[in-house]
């Protein structure tokens, strides 16, 4: 039996509870309509995802700049003395073409070590890449197709990658994975605030079970301790 050889280990996490997950919540201002924060309970959640995975060593830490998924990621990043890459393709479908996004000195409000990920340096906006039209369902696998394909050209050699997304996106990430390329199926999973998915990718051919193996599926196991 041929030898299993990990290309990279990968991490699907979902922001914690952000305002915009409260039922009734009425946003008083722009940003706060199109790009909230976290709540008290987000924050929570988020510093026991920290804390929970602190002893990891994890390669790389993307986020979406939107402004919940980054609190979230500073959170999970702790102390590790590493960057934080943000990442625009990361960010949530359905993002309204009149929301540019926050800028990275705005961002780095929440942690210093917060820079663009490599290939998104002149990115002019970070809440989505593209302007108008509004996206669609094809444009959302456009994007998946986007970020397998970022993380497959730089990390091959066994790489720990976390992103710290949004339940929808990541949604159609895990679709893609699955072999939908054009359109969704016509089923869907849940992501829980803080949910971690973990999916491990191994070179063609080397592992009996599957070239890629989903090790688990929204682990909130975090939450409880």
């Amino acid at each position: 039996m041929a030898k299993r050889i990990l290309t990279r280990e990968l991490y699907l996490i979902r922001h914690g509870e952000s305002f915009c997950n409260i039922e009734g919540f009425k946003a008083e201002t722009f940003i706060d309509k199109h790009d909230p924060e976290l709540t008290e309970n987000g924050i929570c959640q988020a510093k026991k995802l920290g804390e929970y995975h602190k002893n990891e060593d994890y390669d790389y830490i993307f986020c979406s700049p939107l402004r919940r998924a980054a609190m979230t990621a500073v959170e999970f990043l702790g102390d590790r003395n590493q960057p934080l890459y943000a990442m625009p393709d990361l960010c949530e479908i359905g993002v309204s073409p009149e929301y540019a996004g926050v800028s990275y000195d705005e961002l780095r409000k929440y942690s210093p070590r917060i820079v663009p990920a490599k290939e998104y340096e002149e990115c002019t906006r970070t809440a989505v890449p593209d302007e108008t039209p509004r996206e669609n369902e094809e444009r959302y696998f456009e994007r998946a197709k986007r970020v397998l394909d970022y993380i497959d050209r730089y990390f091959t050699k066994g790489e720990k990658i976390a992103l710290v997304s949004h339940a929808g996106f990541l949604t159609y990430i895990i679709f893609y994975l699955f072999g939908y390329r054009d359109k969704e199926p016509n089923y869907d999973m849940k992501i829980s605030n803080t949910g971690v998915t973990k999916i491990s990718f191994y070179e063609p051919g080397t592992n009996p079970n599957g070239d890629i193996i989903f090790d688990y599926v929204n682990d909130t196991s975090h939450l409880v301790k």
